[in-house]
């Protein structure tokens, strides 16, 4: 295949709309497809020649480069000017209620923008090996470092359903907090067995900007007492009244990025339809452990704070090294923040699992009681829920062991997710590297152990088992 380099020319009247007129946006993607084509016969040729290109077949492949990029400039600009045009259109558009709306029956949902794919697997196909119909241009870039493609409304669920937008607290009347987004179908997909934090814990959204830094204003009581400085006393009549010292600090939370990668061969890739349901359950699984492990055990730098090292924890030191004894789960029930006790969960090591299932109490009675996981009846020690995980320290290191109040742990959502896929790192070996990325912060909001109203009893609502004290 010989072509001159004058062929390709890029014809910079024909974009600006003169002569024969502008091209539509068929024909640029019709344009841009064949550019595409005529660069992958260029290096087919060489590849199977196993030599590298000639100077004039560098000056072509270049070529069909510049008029590549040109293209895919008139075809972002085109898009957007598209876009805002169809905005303003259903702005001006008289709003008409159907027939079942005002009647009161239900209405079929809305369809979640696809992006123009049929679902992720042929997202990541397109992303690998070329878009000859231009979708992925109209797809926001990843503007940290591991670039990418957002993922379209359509299929962030399916993939990365672990990413909920609920605040948890109150009832929701005065007082209370209510989910800033409702999503049913995320909802319904989080297990929580699968993710142990995020499903327990108050997860800020995203906002905008997405990645930037939030703070919030935290009560700050330690030795203060639960109620943070303010001391009532009895006062007789024309007695003087108390002052009170209510001390205010801060909890900031900044997403970091985090990516999750896989390596698919390209057979299976370009079997999409097959494929997607493979890559989705794999990377999301992955993403969902990544999270507990940094919310569980983080140590803050460049990643979330977990509230292993969280300085309002408070830790019990075992009494037998290598060992978890009934006194040990005594003391740390002793520990824990009254109020958290209905909402408290043990986090366990599963190496801990042969020690805690047959505890016994003095009496000789069994303080770990066997759920049902088909009837959705948790397994607990002491009465409260226990979930054994591989997410944390094993048997005989601080943290094998936590008893938590996950809502006292706050997640901050940014960016994300998005989605590329690279055929350089393992080129020769017909393989592809997927990538998955995602901005997170995640930080305890006790910033101290609090002190009850007797003034000398230290709680948390982290309680961590450390190793026999020194």
């Amino acid at each position: 295949m010989t072509m001159k380099s004058g062929r390709m020319k890029l014809d910079l009247q024909h974009f600006a709309g003169a002569g024969t007129g502008a091209p539509t946006m068929q024909e640029m993607l019709q344009d841009r497809a064949e550019q595409i084509t005529q660069q992958r016969a260029l290096l087919d040729k060489a590849k199977s020649e196993k030599r590298d290109f000639t100077p004039e077949e560098e000056t072509e492949f270049n070529n069909f480069e510049t008029r590549i990029v040109a293209l895919d400039k008139q075809i972002t600009r085109e898009g957007a000017v598209s876009a805002r045009e169809q905005q303003l259109a259903d702005v001006t558009k008289p709003y008409r209620p159907s027939a079942s709306a005002l009647g009161g029956n239900p209405v079929q949902p809305q369809k979640k923008d696809d992006g123009g794919f049929a679902n992720l697997g042929e997202m990541f196909d397109a992303l690998r090996f070329g878009d000859p119909k231009g979708r992925l241009q109209e797809l926001k870039r990843n503007e940290g470092q591991g670039g990418g493609r957002q993922v379209p409304e359509a299929f962030r669920d399916q993939m990365f359903s672990f990413r909920n937008e609920w605040t948890i607290g109150g009832d929701g009347g005065a007082g209370g907090f209510l989910p800033t987004q409702f999503r049913p179908d995320t909802v319904l997909q989080l297990a929580a067995p699968t993710a142990i934090v995020r499903p327990r814990a108050t997860v800020l959204p995203a906002g905008e900007p997405p990645d930037s830094k939030i703070t919030i204003p935290a009560l700050s009581q330690g030795s203060n007492g639960v109620f943070g400085g303010v001391e009532v006393t009895w006062i007789e009549e024309g007695g003087n009244k108390p002052e009170t010292d209510a001390d205010m600090e801060e909890v900031t939370l900044q997403p970091h990025e985090v990516a999750a990668t896989t390596v698919v061969t390209d057979k299976l890739l370009r079997n999409w339809k097959a494929a997607d349901a493979f890559i989705r359950t794999l990377l999301e699984r992955a993403m969902i452990a990544a999270e507990d492990i940094a919310f569980l055990t983080g140590n803050g730098t460049g990643k979330p704070l977990g509230v292993l090292n969280a300085a309002g924890a408070l830790t019990v030191n075992r009494g037998t090294a290598n060992q978890i004894k009934y006194v040990d789960v005594v003391n740390m029930l002793a520990k824990l923040l009254p109020e958290s006790v209905g909402d408290a969960l043990w986090v366990a090591h599963q190496s801990t699992l042969p020690q805690l299932m047959t505890m016994q109490d003095p009496a000789g009675r069994y303080i770990f009681i066997q759920g049902d996981a088909t009837r959705g009846i948790p397994s607990t020690l002491a009465g409260i829920p226990i979930q054994f995980t591989g997410r944390t320290k094993p048997l005989g290191t601080k943290g094998d062991l936590q008893l938590v109040d996950l809502m006292y742990y706050l997640i901050k959502d940014g960016s994300g997710p998005y989605v590329d896929a690279s055929e350089h790192v393992l080129f020769r070996s017909n393989k592809t590297v997927i990538k998955a990325f995602w901005n997170v912060d995640g930080k305890p909001w006790v910033i101290e152990p609090l002190t009850l109203e007797d003034g000398v009893t230290q709680v948390s609502p982290y309680v961590i088992l450390d190793v026999p004290q020194a």
